[in-house]
């Protein structure tokens, strides 16, 4: 029994979704641990440094936190989907909703990791709940959709600007 592409298509997005998917929520899942330990042991946990370092991290969060929104937006936008399916291929595209989703729940763990810095450097749990609050709203704004990806790649098949074989000149990153 063969597969046709369009099957293959769908196999590999429903794939590519489950490992970000995955990826995101385990990320999640560590923000809300991290808060869990910082509320529960964050007295234990503070050690006193540099108290310009808290800053530094605060500013960092929010680099990272608005980072997360610019570099989602420019990646997803629909001209540069369309330009890599039409130059790679559909498996490409899928690639790349998958890749630069994983790279935006880093950003959304970082955030959470940082915050728990500063809550050792403070002895401030709260530091950690706000730390973990923009990571969370970080990694649900990055959270992949599959009927947004689905929808994708159909509109792009509607379109017709898949060839059947990829081109080879090009390169978008």
């Amino acid at each position: 029994m063969t597969t046709t592409p369009q099957e293959n298509i769908q196999n590999e997005l429903k794939r590519r979704h489950r490992v970000a998917a995955m990826i995101v929520g385990a990320l999640l899942g560590l923000t809300l641990v991290l808060v869990g330990i910082a509320f529960l042991a964050g007295e234990s946990l503070y050690r006193p440094w540099d108290p310009t370092l808290p800053w530094i991290l605060w500013i960092t969060i929010l680099v990272f936190g608005m980072g997360a929104f610019v570099l989602r937006r420019a990646r997803f936008s629909a001209m540069r989907l369309q330009d890599i399916a039409a130059l790679r291929g559909l498996s490409s595209l899928l690639k790349t909703l998958q890749g630069t989703t994983i790279q935006l729940a880093f950003l959304g763990g970082a955030i959470a990791l940082l915050g728990f810095i500063v809550t050792i450097l403070t002895g401030n749990k709260f530091d950690m709940l706000r730390a973990g609050g923009v990571a969370v709203i970080v990694l649900l704004y990055c959270y992949p959709q599959r009927g947004a990806w689905q929808r994708l790649v159909q509109g792009i098949e509607r379109k017709g600007l898949v060839t059947a074989e990829p081109s080879v000149k090009g390169n978008i990153t």
